[in-house]
C-alpha cells in the first residue's frame, strides 16, 4: 500500500495530468459500465442463450493477468509497461469482479439442451498453453532466480512474466471476438448479445486510447538511457485499438446485417412457433394435412 501512495503523491500534476485523469475516469466507467449490460440481459431472460462460453472464459483469463499486470506495472514502472494509472488497475479488478458474476450466471442458467452452451476445446487448449508459460516464466524469475525481469540483456526491448501477461491479454482480446462473430452469423442474429454492452465498450475504447496518447505526449515521447519508450503502454494502447475494432463488427451486425431478427418480439415468436410445432401430435398433423389434399381434390 505505502508503495502505492508513494508512487501517487510523487507524480507532477500539470494540465495534461489533469485531462489524462478525466479521460482514464471516463474510460473507466464506460468500459466497467458496459459489463452489467449482459449481466442484466441475462438475469432479465433468465437465460444465457446466445452468450458464448468461450467468450467468457477468454475474459476470466485474460482479465485475471491484466489485473496483475496493472498492479505490478503501477508499482514498478521499470518492468516494461509504460505508464499504468491508477484507473487501468481499478478497471481490471472491477472487470474480473464482473466476469465472474457472469460465469456464476452461466453456471446457474446452463441448459444442457442448447448444444451451443459449451467451451470448446480449442478455447481450453489455447488457455492451458498460455497459463503454462506464464507459471514457467515466474519460476524462471522469481523460483530459480535465472534472470532479472528489469534486465533486456541485449534485447531491445524488456521482456518478463509481466510483460508476457500483458500480451495474453492483447491475445485473448483479439481472438476472444471471433467466436461471438461467427455465432451471431450462424444464428443471423445478436439476440442474447447486449448491444449497449457494445456501444459503451467502443466508448471506454476510444478513451482509453485518448488517454494513451495523452499519458505519451506528457512524457515527451521520451525514452530511457537504454532505449525503453517511457510513456506508451503498449498493451493497453492494442487494446484499446482491438476493442474498437471488433465493436464496429457487432455494430454492423446487429444495426445493418440482422437488424431485423433483433427483437425480442421476434425471438418470441419464433420461439412459440417451435413449441407448437413440437406439441403437435404426428397423427393430427397427418390428419390435416390429409384434409388439405381432399379439398384441393
Amino acid at each position: 500500500m505505502s508503495e502505492f501512495l508513494l508512487r501517487f503523491l510523487d507524480e507532477d500534476k500539470d494540465g495534461l495530468y489533469y485531462l489524462s485523469h478525466v479521460l482514464g475516469w471516463i474510460y473507466f466507467v464506460a468500459w466497467s459500465v458496459s459489463f452489467y449490460g449482459q449481466v442484466i440481459e441475462n438475469f432479465r431472460r433468465k437465460s444465457v442463450s446466445g452468450l458464448n462460453f468461450d467468450f467468457e472464459i477468454y475474459n476470466l483469463v485474460g482479465f485475471s493477468t491484466y489485473t496483475i499486470y496493472n498492479i505490478r506495472g503501477y508499482v514498478d514502472d521499470q518492468l516494461g509497461t509504460g505508464i499504468v494509472q491508477i484507473q487501468d488497475i481499478v478497471f481490471a479488478c472491477h472487470a474480473l469482479l464482473l466476469t465472474i458474476v457472469t460465469i456464476i450466471q452461466i453456471l446457474y442458467y446452463f441448459d444442457p439442451k442448447d448444444k451451443l452452451q459449451k467451451v470448446s476445446n480449442v478455447t481450453i487448449t489455447i488457455i492451458l498453453i498460455m497459463l503454462w508459460g506464464a507459471v514457467l516464466l515466474v519460476i524462471l524469475e522469481n523460483g530459480l532466480e535465472y534472470y532479472d525481469p528489469h534486465v533486456k540483456e541485449n534485447r531491445k526491448y524488456i521482456f518478463n512474466s509481466l510483460v508476457y501477461m500483458g500480451w495474453c491479454k492483447v491475445v485473448i482480446s483479439l481472438i476472444k471476438y471471433i467466436p461471438q462473430v461467427i455465432s451471431n452469423y450462424k444464428r443471423k442474429s445478436t439476440i442474447g448479445w447486449n448491444i449497449h454492452n457494445i456501444l459503451l465498450d467502443f466508448t471506454g475504447g476510444a478513451f482509453s486510447f485518448g488517454q494513451n496518447i495523452v499519458d505519451s505526449f506528457r512524457d515527451d515521447f521520451s525514452v530511457t538511457s537504454d532505449g525503453q519508450p517511457k510513456g506508451l503502454n503498449i498493451a493497453k494502447f492494442a487494446l484499446s485499438f482491438i476493442s474498437m475494432f471488433f465493436d464496429i463488427i457487432f455494430m454492423t451486425q446487429h444495426y445493418i446485417l440482422y437488424k431485423d431478427s433483433n427483437s425480442d418480439l421476434g425471438g418470441k415468436k419464433e420461439k412459440e412457433k417451435e413449441k407448437e410445432d413440437d406439441s403437435t401430435d404426428p397423427i393430427d398433423k397427418l390428419m390435416d394435412s390429409n384434409r388439405e389434399s381432399e379439398i384441393k381434390d
